[in-house]
């Protein structure tokens, strides 16, 4: 598929296929249409050439956070079941149940400004998966949280993800993150005129300790056969 702005060309012939159930990443040098590939997947744009097949509904988890500062976290959650017109007391009762099981029980009548940056992360995935979508679309979803935060969320969303069936296409610019997560991490080339260069199997036991693995033996044979390739195309980037 190819996406044109105007004169820009952000991708040109790529092609991508994500198989049912997988945990895919996507990475590259800023700039590259990581995002663009989300938004042709959530049908939020269209190509300009090409076919974008979906077999499914998506659910897509933006870098920014979509909680509405006047509704209380219950709401929050509940709101994808309102859209779809779920009875209320089911919508909530459903939301209650998401609300527990991403941590923040005693937090259901709080509003956003009053949530840490990591409890409103938390609040976003029980909203994009109450909706109990096929695919999950997450971009950058924790790249303005500290280290350690990062580290806790990047665990809850494989705990939710494991045994969901569910495909996962996961957009990072944390290569170390790609690796730990998926089972396969694409790479795209500098743009203009992105397109996929590298489709790399990550062949690490699940599940996986997201804490001590980066010292394992495979996963730095992983990371430096990665890096090596999307190096050139950072360097590529910065020089264009």
């Amino acid at each position: 598929m190819t996406r044109r702005f105007a004169a820009y060309t952000a991708i040109e012939s790529l092609d991508l296929e994500v198989r049912a159930g997988r945990f895919v990443s996507l990475v590259g040098p800023s700039g590259c249409g990581k995002s663009t590939v989300l938004n042709l997947v959530a049908r939020l744009i269209a190509p300009s050439e090409g076919t974008v097949e979906v077999a499914g509904r998506a659910g897509y988890m933006f870098q920014q956070d979509a909680l509405l500062p006047w509704k209380t976290v219950l709401d929050n959650v509940a709101l994808g079941l309102d859209f779809k017109r779920v009875p209320a007391k089911e919508a909530r009762e459903q939301a209650r149940q998401w609300i527990t099981r991403v941590g923040l029980k005693g937090f259901e009548n709080s509003y956003p400004h009053q949530l840490s940056g990591g409890m409103r992360k938390r609040a976003t995935m029980a909203q994009t998966w109450i909706v109990d979508p096929e695919i999950v679309l997450m971009d950058e979803p924790f790249s303005a949280l500290d280290v350690h935060t990062r580290h806790r969320m990047e665990g809850e969303v494989l705990d939710l993800w494991s045994g969901s069936k569910k495909t996962v296409l996961f957009v990072t610019h944390d290569l170390e993150e790609a690796i730990a997560l998926s089972d396969e991490v694409a790479l795209l080339s500098a743009g203009p005129a992105s397109r996929v260069i590298g489709s790399y199997a990550i062949d690490l036991p699940r599940p996986r300790n997201l804490l001590d693995m980066k010292t394992d033996t495979r996963f730095v044979e992983i990371y430096r056969e990665i890096w090596a390739r999307l190096r050139d195309e950072v360097v590529r980037s910065h020089a264009s």
